[in-house]
């Protein structure tokens, strides 16, 4: 027989103001215990308990769970007392979510009425919900709210919430409420009590300490390694510029093109390993900038220049447009330079061969806008925020390579300077990457 598991039988009946509860839980064995412990309590008040199953129990194993806790759940199961509804994925969008909500949750409680039931309790399981979890709550809150409540029968909804999918901001959001329960201790308790919400935001402080620990130790390692790894790779970029140039005699048209991909190869990781080394001195903190004058049609003059092999092996064209009116600008030039550069080689990288790559920079409104447009493959309309993110593309399966880090790094450094970056993209139509930065730039430490 399983062991009472909660400090008072009745916790989920005599939680306080709202019929709905949340209870957070580590594993699918704790999340079971939880909904035998819930649904048995249901049972012995008679009343109507839907089940939906978040790991698609099956009866038999549902009547095992019960037998466990010291239940025989034949007559409930015979009398239609207790339903069991397999794994039920609800609509993302919240509109479609709240009707889906609604309608379950007025249908429990008619067969209620009709069944003459005491009460009226179900399930939902927020797994895989991330960001919506905050509004996905309100939602059933409103949706539990808004049905109709005849006889004085009881409505009871448990809104069940994975630990390990708890973003920090989530799990303080939600120890502000008063029905929460969470396992401490072998019981499960209600959270509502001051020492119940001291000691679980003691253990998310330790959390938070110890993942700080891990990601110094991580970019010390990432700058370790990037140091050491750059000083063998350039010398595999020199001596192959070397031999392509023919200072040590001359190749045949075989050679050439051997050594010319070990160069292209030996770019792109250096680019990856520079990327790398940026996101982790900003993981650290390292956000200072160093200012000075910079000639922007100079500048991007340059970054074409080293580009240009890249371009040309492509047989793409690139074109540069600066209105002749624009001044020089106070800036960090060096991560002026590696915005410029990550996206102007993205836009050759994802460019099929002939196509074309165009850099603009003008003053628009008090801003300097800079655009870096290209004929390449485009990007979907719901890709355009993603493709910002450390470690993503917007489509892996182009073949078109890349470690997803130079679009990450460009944004960091233009909100460093107080500007803003969007793309303007559709699939199959080219790609226009925007970015406008203040002309008078208040210096930020």
């Amino acid at each position: 027989m399983r062991k009472n598991i909660v400090e008072d039988p009745r916790f989920f009946s005599n939680s306080p103001q709202s019929p709905r509860i949340s209870a957070i839980y580590k594993d699918i064995e704790e999340l079971t215990e939880l909904l035998v412990a819930y649904f048995k309590e249901g049972i012995e008040r008679g009343e109507y308990c839907l089940w939906i199953s978040p790991d698609k129990l099956t009866a038999d194993r549902v009547k095992l769970e019960f037998e466990k806790a010291g239940l025989c759940v034949e007559h409930s199961l015979a009398s239609s007392q207790l339903d069991i509804l397999p794994a039920h994925p609800f609509p993302e969008d919240l509109t479609l979510f709240a009707s889906a909500v609604k309608e379950l949750t007025e249908n429990g409680y008619r067969k209620t009425l009709s069944g003459g039931f005491s009460g009226f309790r179900t399930n939902f399981d927020f797994k895989g919900y991330g960001d919506l979890l905050k509004p996905c709550l309100e939602t059933c809150e409103k949706a539990v709210e808004t049905t109709a409540f005849e006889n004085n029968k009881r409505l009871t909804l448990l809104c069940t919430l994975p630990l390990e999918e708890l973003s920090g901001k989530s799990l303080l959001e939600i120890m502000e409420e008063n029905n929460v329960l969470a396992k401490r201790k072998g019981k499960w308790k209600l959270l509502n009590k001051p020492e119940g919400k001291i000691e679980l935001k003691n253990i998310f402080l330790e959390a938070e300490k110890n993942i700080e620990a891990t990601n110094w130790t991580k970019n010390g390692l990432i700058m370790n390694m990037s140091h050491e790894l750059r000083t063998p790779l350039n010398s595999v970029i020199g001596f192959s510029d070397l031999l392509l140039e023919g200072a040590f005699g001359s190749l045949n048209t075989r050679q050439s093109k051997y050594v010319g991909n070990i160069l292209i190869s030996g770019k792109n990781l250096l680019e990856i390993i520079n990327n790398l080394l940026d996101i982790s001195k900003l993981e650290a903190g390292e956000r200072s900038l160093h200012y000075e004058d910079v000639d922007i049609a100079s500048l991007i003059r340059e970054v074409r220049m080293s580009l240009l092999s890249f371009a040309s092996n492509k047989k793409i064209s690139m074109e540069v447009k600066v209105d002749a009116s624009l001044e020089n600008i106070r800036a960090d030039r060096i991560k002026l330079r590696q915005i410029l550069y990550n996206l102007m080689n993205n836009a050759i990288k994802f460019t099929p061969e002939k196509g074309r790559v165009t850099v603009s920079a003008r003053k628009n409104e008090g801003m300097l806008e800079i655009k870096v447009s290209d004929s390449g493959i485009g990007v979907s309309k719901e890709d355009h925020e993603k493709i910002f993110m450390p470690f993503i593309q917007a489509d892996s399966s182009t073949g078109y390579g890349g470690a997803g880090l130079g679009l990450y790094v460009a944004k960091n450094f233009i909100d460093l300077h107080g500007g803003k970056i969007w793309v303007e993209s559709e699939v199959e139509k080219g790609s226009m990457f925007i970015f406008t930065l203040p002309l008078d730039q208040k210096e930020r430490i």
